[in-house]
C-alpha cells in the first residue's frame, strides 16, 4: 500500500474518532425532570374520605409523593396517616393549621410544631422528619423549633427546601407550583433545572388529581418523596429501622 494511501486512512481514522468523541454529549437522552408532589391535609370535614381516595390513586399510578396532615386531623382520624404506602412520606404541618407569625410566644410556636408531628407520628406508628408550614408562616427562630422538635427537611417556601446537614440546615433550589393553577402541558414543557414541587391540597377533587398524574405519567417524569429529594429518610414507619 502506498504511503499517501496509508496516510490519507489514518487522517481519515482520526477524524472519525473525533466526531465519536463530539457526538456522544448531543445525543445522550435528557435526564428527566424530578417532580415531587405534595399534599396538604387540612379539612376536618372531608379529610377522612379524601386520604382514602387519594391513597388508592397513589397506589394506583405506583407514584411515589408527601403527604402533610395536621396534628388535629392526625388525631381525629388516624387512617389519613396509615392508609398510605411506604412510598409515601408523611409530614406534620403544624397541630391547628395556624401561621407561626400569628403566634407571639416563642414557647407556644414550639408547641404547635411538636404537638403536630407527635400526633401524626402516633397516628401512624411512625417517625415523621419533614415539615412544611401552613401560609409560609415562618420567622428567625424556625430551624430552632425544627431541630428541637427531631425534623430534618422544610418546604415551607416556593423557591428552596432545607435539609439538615453536618449541624444545620442547608438550602437547596426548589420550584413550587400549584397543581391548580397550571395543566400537565405546563409541567411537561418545563426546562430540567430545580426540582419541581406540585402542591395541592384536599379541597380538589380526587378525581382531577388522578387525571393530573395520570397525564404526567407517561412523559419524561420521575415521581420522588421528599426523603428520595434529599436524600434523608424523612419517614421510619414501625419495624424500620431509625
Amino acid at each position: 500500500m502506498k504511503i499517501v494511501h496509508v496516510g490519507a486512512i489514518s487522517t481519515a481514522t482520526v477524524i472519525l474518532l473525533g466526531i465519536l468523541m463530539v457526538i456522544p454529549p448531543f445525543i445522550q437522552p435528557s435526564p428527566p425532570l424530578r417532580i415531587a408532589l405534595a399534599f396538604s391535609v387540612v379539612d376536618e370535614n372531608n379529610a377522612l374520605n379524601w386520604c382514602h381516595d387519594l391513597s388508592r390513586v397513589l397506589e394506583k399510578y405506583d407514584v411515589k409523593a408527601t403527604v402533610f396532615v395536621t396534628g388535629r386531623i392526625a388525631d381525629l382520624y388516624p387512617n389519613c396517616v396509615r392508609d398510605f404506602s411506604n412510598s409515601v412520606d408523611i409530614g406534620s404541618q403544624t397541630y391547628h393549621y395556624v401561621s407561626l407569625t400569628t403566634i407571639n410566644d416563642y414557647a407556644a410556636q414550639l408547641d404547635e410544631i411538636k404537638r403536630g408531628k407527635e400526633a401524626v407520628d402516633r397516628a401512624g406508628k411512625l417517625s415523621s422528619k419533614v415539615f412544611k408550614a401552613p401560609y409560609e408562616g415562618t420567622n428567625e427562630n424556625i430551624y430552632s423549633f425544627l431541630s428541637r422538635s427531631g425534623i430534618l427537611a422544610d418546604f415551607s417556601y416556593d423557591h428552596q427546601y432545607n435539609k439538615y446537614y453536618q449541624g444545620q440546615f442547608i438550602k437547596f433550589n426548589l420550584d413550587e407550583y400549584d397543581g391548580n393553577e397550571h395543566n400537565t402541558d405546563f409541567f411537561r414543557s418545563l426546562p430540567v433545572t430545580n426540582p419541581v414541587l406540585i402542591t395541592f391540597d384536599d379541597s380538589t377533587p380526587v378525581e382531577k388529581i388522578d387525571d393530573f398524574i395520570s397525564n404526567l405519567k407517561s412523559h419524561h417524569i420521575v415521581f420522588v418523596s421528599a426523603s428520595e429529594l434529599t436524600g434523608i429518610e424523612l419517614t421510619v414507619r414501625q419495624g424500620e429501622k431509625n
